[in-house]
């Protein structure tokens, strides 16, 4: 594969309300748990979900404009044998399908751990980070990752598989780095070599070169996600230090990567604090959003290639939502 050029296809079986704000209505929380537990007919709505987020139109359109692979987050609980959660395996296989007959790759993403691995909404539990406190939550983990690799090794859509999304930062390092060999081994004993095992870098992007230069590792690629939106330190910085930032400082975080592995910024948008369009017309906030896509896709491409996040978003966050963006003609039409 040439240059990655890819999108997330976040929020589909991995809830998180900000992305779909209308389908947790009457829920309190913001993650998938608390959509199980506080949703009447939880698996009725879930199932509307699954079928409409994202449709096979879907995938015709990001293949229409040469997008060439697909990351897709998926849970834990996938197989659906854990309560309060419900297994979207049917969808999932679905989307496999849709994936091989539009000839777009799938890297399979286990976005979720049990015990939650970060306490973000995005890890299916807000509020609670204990997956790496209870050895059984490690091994639930390698055994869920090794499942998966069995039920799609053969699939012609398989690109790879991300062994976890977003690992706390404050996770030991050492810990998180035997689950990571521990995953590998159980993937590789399934997989073939072509197939690319992904690590995230757990938020340490510079602590990962004796990991990957003693290990034997086959066809691997290191993760980084590269979001300006939530330091504090870029939202009063302005419209322009904000845009120069990608190609004045990232460019060096994905060149030091490089030097032991490939890197791949699996996660970034647009979103930026509104603060820094303060003053800004609407002409000139259009050009800062081109401005802002140009360069980080200039820099990401320093790299082995990207993942926007996320396709598709409910709501209005515009930064956000990579198919509105392109019709507005901010990110291009044309990814070859």
């Amino acid at each position: 594969m040439d240059k990655i050029r890819a999108v997330n296809l976040g929020g589909w079986f991995v809830l998180e309300r900000w992305m779909s704000e209308s389908l947790f209505e009457g829920v309190v929380g913001k993650d998938e748990t608390s959509f199980c537990l506080q949703k009447p007919d939880a698996f009725d709505h879930l199932k509307k979900h699954w079928e409409t987020f994202i449709t096979e139109e879907d995938f015709i359109w990001l293949a229409a404009r040469k997008i060439n692979l697909v990351r897709l987050p998926i849970p834990w609980w996938v197989f659906g044998e854990s309560e309060p959660y419900f297994s979207c395996l049917p969808w999932l296989d679905q989307a496999m399908d849709w994936a091989k007959k539009h000839k777009i790759p799938v890297l399979l993403d286990l976005h979720t751990a049990p015990g939650c691995q970060n306490g973000f909404d995005n890890g299916g539990l807000e509020g609670v980070c204990t997956w790496h406190h209870d050895p059984k939550n490690i091994a639930m983990t390698v055994d869920v990752l090794k499942r998966i690799a069995e039920r799609y090794a053969s699939h012609d859509a398989l690109w790879g598989v991300e062994v976890l999304n977003e690992p706390h930062w404050d996770i030991d390092l050492g810990l998180l780095q035997s689950f990571y060999l521990d995953a590998y081994r159980a993937l590789r004993d399934v997989l073939e070599e072509k197939h690319t095992i992904v690590f995230h870098d757990g938020f340490r992007n510079d602590a990962w070169v004796d990991f990957f230069t003693v290990n034997p590792l086959v066809n691997v690629v290191l993760d980084v996600h590269l979001y300006q939106n939530f330091d504090p330190k870029f939202h009063e910085a302005g419209i322009v230090d904000n845009l120069i930032f990608p190609l004045e400082t990232q460019v060096g975080v994905i060149d030091r990567i490089t030097q032991s592995v490939r890197c791949l910024v699996g996660e970034w948008s647009l979103g930026l604090h509104p603060k820094n369009f303060d003053g800004l017309d609407d002409f000139q906030k259009t050009v800062a959003y081109r401005a802002f896509a140009a360069n980080q896709l200039m820099a990401w491409e320093k790299g082995m290639g990207w993942v926007f996040w996320s396709y598709k978003i409910e709501s209005g966050r515009f930064g956000w939502n990579f198919r509105k963006l392109t019709e507005a003609g901010v990110l291009p039409n044309d990814y070859a």
